[in-house]
């Protein structure tokens, strides 16, 4: 079966440049999606909690910051006229809709972002308006790298770098969780096992007449 393949750069957390293979999913007849999953949130969305911490801060404080804010406007108003509380109050307002609507969008792309198994290959689903899906079939698979810190130890995620036949052609599931499960799925497919599905069992080969005879009769 001919697979035309086509390198693309993609940016990893790290900032390296890796390159995916990228495939025609007409490719493959009767495929069946085995196992789906998401990046580990905690691990993903680090910086959007962050995001979240600090609106609700903002939230808290709100009104203590415009008290402290309407002291100083008092103590300078012999000495300049600024509507202090005004100005810090569309501030503080402005920063509440910026995070909130950035702490959404981060989820929705977190969301647009899927981890793929199916009856023959490693897919990555990605993208919001327009959707990109990047693949690694089973048999140009030449090694895989499972990859975790002690923060992704912690959460029970990891990074998995799939290394295929081509030079440079690399697919990282990133912040994975389960690593070392979904690894040995992938190994098991890999063997030709069909996971989650109920395998045709061999049929037995009779033997001649003779032979069941001496087997039945045998003292």
């Amino acid at each position: 079966m001919g697979i035309e393949l086509k390198s693309r750069k993609f940016s990893s957390h790290s900032g390296v440049k890796i390159k995916m293979v990228d495939i025609d999913p007409a490719s493959f007849d009767n495929e069946r999606v085995l196992f789906e999953t998401r990046p580990r949130f905690t691990l993903s969305l680090g910086s959007t909690l962050l995001k979240l911490i600090i609106l609700l801060l903002i939230i808290y404080f709100f009104t203590t910051v415009q008290a402290f804010v309407s002291r100083i406007q008092e103590f300078l108003i012999y000495y300049i006229q600024l509507p202090l509380v005004q100005g810090i109050t569309y501030i503080m307002l402005l920063l509440i809709v910026v995070l909130f609507f950035w702490i959404i969008w981060d989820i929705v792309i977190w969301r647009s972002i899927s981890y793929i198994l199916t009856s023959h290959r490693v897919m990555i689903r990605r993208g919001i308006f327009r959707k990109r899906k990047i693949y690694m079939p089973y048999n140009m698979i030449q090694d895989i790298d499972v990859s975790q810190g002690l923060l992704e130890r912690l959460f029970k995620a990891g990074d998995i770098e799939i290394s295929g036949g081509h030079e440079h052609t690399q697919v990282v599931l990133e912040d994975i969780p389960n690593p070392n499960q979904v690894d040995n799925t992938i190994n098991r497919l890999m063997q030709g096992e069909d996971i989650g599905y109920r395998k045709n069992k061999p049929k037995q080969s009779k033997g001649s007449i003779i032979e069941e005879y001496d087997k039945k009769f045998k003292l």
